[in-house]
């Protein structure tokens, strides 16, 4: 007789940091007594071996045994070959066994008697939704076959299931070894081949999602192996269900399809010549007699289908290279289609899917009485590499007009995805032809063989940028209805006093949101109420991020304060702000999230800030998106984004104009107007006025300090403004990407080299390190413990402040040399992780360091130690040629551009007021 009733298999490899979270957890079980542990030890170079061997010393029922290569498949079958006990499950090192999991499971497997019992798996920080999560919340189940239950089968894990053993080993199901995937050796070949399947309806298993980079699934698609490993595990799969019944060779067949998809999508990127040729011939072998149906089910659309369909027809061009294949659509009953003359069994894997189009911006066209409506579509599928061989147009329901449409092409688009580049377009409506009243709008395309059409959905550059606009006696509001269909209100003016325009007005469709109590229901009545008070008025609202006023957004409020007198304009801040300060003197300051904040926001006529708005101005409490929805729009504050920064970079993913909603942003030379323009959509809406922050640039030199000022890595920790950031587990995963970064090895190598402390001394400078905003709780332990060098704070002293005093700046990527370099002080660029920097932070935008830079560029420790001393030596002076760079680059050295920023800000409200 057996002294234990289920045998948990643990494989170890450098886990420490979590490690010990695991084994609290499985000495928590209500029946760890029953329990046989068997911790297997990878070959692990950290501290893991030792808390294993701890953990056995104190528990009699743990056995620690020794794998090393093969990786955890290999330490999963030592420990199945050394199982003494009748049932067997799995628990990764780095994840955790809520208290009841192991009994529940074997509970439900003594009283089924199933070769296979299944748990809830939970995933942490943040949960995923699983579609084979559905099959739980309807108490424990039963079931005779995997066919009952098909979406089960995409939960290949082996950690959330206790198996038969006996059933395993006499089906010779065993974890690879040596791949990745391995768990789906056992995990799917188990529940195929099971015939008796038994749901716990609870948690067994709680995953960690780690954010580390360093697991398969971070680089899933970039590790050229994955696709030869999950291939390998693809035919193993096919083999074994040879033999299956139908409804369950089904079932396996849409598993592998849904997992291979992204690898057949991908695999002509990096693969070619014999490689994909044979990455296409194995695949083929696997899937080209799969029903066409079943592939619809298993595949996330038809850009991933493509494949499939070249798999069935033996079209290996279609494979390898897509886009010369695909460029010109069919049309047929109404539906878009890839590829014609198709059979009809194989024609809906070339169904373009989905066919969407999305309005991002819809704006006035100053005098000519038409509306620009700006947006993307895709057409599932269709490489969007090249404008589409079609007419496109965008249809008004209920004005019966249709207008072409022009397909554009997305610098941030091709960022996102670099098969959607031209996946933009633009229409004009000319607004006297629309109607009065609600109207959809819709996208269309004409091709061979008819038109198909779809409904526009709104983006939330559309909510961001809704305003009411009035020509002449109409008044159109960009809107919204239903599931985020787009939509047209056509109404008559205010001044129109008929009892149809009165009743149809916006006052009407107010009382209507505050009768219905919808969301912000409450802030539409307060509006309403307190609107008098501010007839006249125009509000404009400045900020920076909550707790700061150091940058454009506080120097431009102090202008207007103080040379302008805007009696209109305030500042918002938190209570608690050190920066409060600053503002002392001027007035309108308002405390953020404070009623007062709360009733400006109601009233503004403009959000200006160096910021995202939506981030950072909106009060707290208050949902972002229910806001751009219900209230937003019907304020029509416009937005002006001062920036913190010069845009060198390609930001476009975020900061295009039809993903922000902005009507104005600020620039401070031509070539950064053309880039916001060309690239970002701005069209008509930059303004080159400087940065109102350089009217306070003077330099105050000779303090012989050197400023060191790295910017950020988005990898590496977690944003400020992230407001779903995971919590204290995303936090720590990015403290782990920090500590093994080569960002955190070159401040460290950097900060205490002896030449560089040396020459300190030798030439008698201070070097001062000011971490940016965003990691500054990640820096503390890198500075040497010397009188000269030493951390600074944001709240100690103002970054425009230090950058002023210093002789010297040294940045790796910062748009902050622009600022030294408007002072005209000497810069180094340390430049050392180039294609780190651009594969996660930002893409190359029209500004390169080496031929537009304003001081020398270095990739190595060395060399940026070598150039900090050179200047050290010769006094800081600035080269000619660094110097000429910058007199032309900026447009304005007058200390007039907050003036430029606000007349500009002004003529945009007046121009919005006629």
């Amino acid at each position: 007789m057996n002294a234990y009733d289920v045998t948990l298999v643990v494989p170890v490899y450098n886990v420490e940091q979590y490690l010990q979270e695991c084994l609290d957890s499985i000495a928590a079980q209500t029946v760890f007594e029953r329990c046989e542990v068997l911790l297997v030890d990878n070959g692990s170079t950290d501290g893991s071996y030792r808390l294993c061997a701890e953990f056995a010393r104190r528990h009699t029922n743990t056995t620690v045994l020794v794998r090393r290569g093969g990786g955890a498949g290999a330490a999963r079958n030592l420990g199945m070959d050394r199982a003494t006990s009748a049932r067997i499950t799995f628990c990764d090192s780095d994840d955790v066994l809520p208290p009841a999991a192991l009994g529940s499971l074997l509970e439900a497997a003594t009283t089924t008697g199933a070769q296979v019992v299944v748990g809830m798996m939970e995933t942490f920080p943040k949960p995923t939704n699983w579609a084979w999560k559905g099959y739980f919340g309807k108490g424990d189940q039963t079931f005779g076959s995997v066919a009952e239950l098909p979406e089960l089968v995409h939960s290949a894990s082996a950690c959330n299931k206790l198996f038969d053993l006996a059933y395993l080993r006499s089906h010779g199901i065993r974890f690879a070894e040596g791949v990745h995937f391995e768990d789906a050796y056992v995990g799917v070949a188990a529940l195929v081949l099971a015939t008796r399947l038994a749901l716990v309806d609870q948690c067994v298993y709680q995953y960690r999602k780690r954010a580390a980079g360093n697991s398969t699934m971070d680089a899933i698609w970039t590790r050229r192996q994955n696709y030869w490993d999950h291939l390998q595990l693809v035919e193993h799969l096919h083999r074994m269900g040879a033999g299956l019944p139908d409804l369950s060779r089904a079932v396996l067949d849409l598993f592998l399809v849904r997992s291979y998809q992204g690898f057949a999508l991908r695999a002509p990127d990096l693969f070619h010549g014999a490689e994909l040729e044979d990455i296409y011939s194995r695949c083929r072998a696997v899937y080209r007699d799969v029903e066409p149906d079943l592939v619809l089910r298993a595949t996330a659309d038809a850009r991933h289908r493509v494949a499939y369909l070249a798999f069935a027809t033996g079209d290996f061009g279609l494979f390898a290279d897509r886009v010369a294949r695909l460029h010109k659509l069919s049309v047929r009953d109404g539906g878009a289609y890839l590829l014609g003359d198709l059979p009809d069994r194989l024609a809906p894997l070339a169904r373009a899917a989905p066919f969407t189009a999305h309005l991002e911006h819809v704006r006035e066209v100053p005098g000519t009485g038409t509306l620009r409506l700006s947006g993307r579509f895709d057409v599932g599928g269709m490489p969007m590499v090249r404008p589409l061989d079609a007419h496109l147009s965008l249809r008004v329901r209920g004005s019966r007009l249709s207008v072409p449409a022009t397909q554009v092409r997305r610098r941030d688009m091709k960022n996102t995805r670099p098969d959607t580049e031209w996946g933009g377009f633009t229409a004009e409506l000319p607004i006297d032809a629309l109607r009065r009243g609600v109207h959809d709008l819709e996208f269309a395309v004409d091709a061979e063989g008819g038109q198909a059409v779809t409904p526009c959905l709104v983006a939330a550059g559309y909510l961001r940028g809704a305003r009411v606009v009035e020509h002449g006696g109409t008044r159109v509001v960009a809107h919204w209805k239903g599931k985020n269909r787009a939509i047209l209100m056509v109404l008559g003016t205010a001044r129109r006093l008929g009892r149809r325009t009165v009743l149809g007005g916006l006052v009407a469709k107010d009382a209507k949101h505050v009768l219905r109590r919808r969301p912000f229901w409450k802030q539409r009545l307060l509006r309403l109420l307190t609107k008098p008070l501010f007839l006249g008025r125009d509000i404009w609202l400045f900020g920076e991020r909550g707790d700061t006023a150091q940058d454009n957004g506080w120097h431009l409020f102090r202008h207007v304060r103080t040379s302008g007198r805007r009696r209109g304009a305030y500042y918002v801040i938190r209570a608690g702000s050190p920066d409060r300060a600053h503002l002392a003197g001027l007035g309108h300051v308002v405390a953020h999230s404070s009623w007062k904040h709360k009733l400006l926001m109601l009233h503004a006529t403009a959000l200006i800030n160096a910021y995202d708005i939506d981030t950072y101005m909106l009060p707290d409490g208050w949902d972002r998106t229910r806001y751009l929805k219900h209230l937003n729009w019907r304020v029509g504050a416009r937005r002006i984004f001062l920036q913190h920064g010069v845009t060198d970079k390609d930001v476009s993913k975020g900061l295009h104009r039809n993903r922000t909603g902005v009507d104005l942003i600020l620039a401070v030379s031509r070539d950064e107007e053309r880039f916001l323009s060309e690239e970002l959509g701005y069209d008509g809406q930059v303004e080159v006025s400087g940065f109102p922050r350089f009217d306070a640039l003077a330099p105050a030199r000779g303090s012989r300090r050197i400023l060191f000022m790295p910017t950020w890595r988005a990898y590496l920790t977690v944003a400020s403004y992230n407001r779903d950031s995971g919590g204290r587990e995303a936090r720590q995963a990015a403290r782990d990407r920090f500590l093994a970064s080569g960002y955190r090895e070159f401040m460290v190598r950097f900060l205490n080299d002896p030449a560089l402390l040396t020459a300190l001394d030798r030439y008698d400078y201070t070097l001062q390190f000011l971490p940016h905003y965003e990691m500054r709780a990640t820096v503390g332990d890198m500075a040497p413990d010397r009188k000269r060098v030493r951390i600074v704070d944001q709240n100690e002293i103002s970054v425009q402040e230090a950058m002023r005093r210093c002789d010297l700046f040294v940045t790796d990527w910062s748009s902050t040399a622009f600022d030294v370099a408007y002072l005209g002080t000497p810069l180094v660029y340390a430049q050392f992780d180039a294609d780190e920097y651009w594969g996660g932070h930002y893409q190359k935008g029209y500004f390169d360091a080496r031929r537009d830079g304003f001081g020398p560029v270095c990739e190595t420790v060395e060399e940026t130690v070598a150039e900090v001393v050179r200047y050290m030596r010769e006094g800081c002076a600035r080269e000619p040629e660094y110097l000429r760079r910058a007199e032309n680059f900026f447009e304005y050295r007058d200390q007039q551009n907050s003036v430029r920023a606000s007349e500009a800000i002004d003529s945009l409200i007046r121009g919005s007021k006629h």
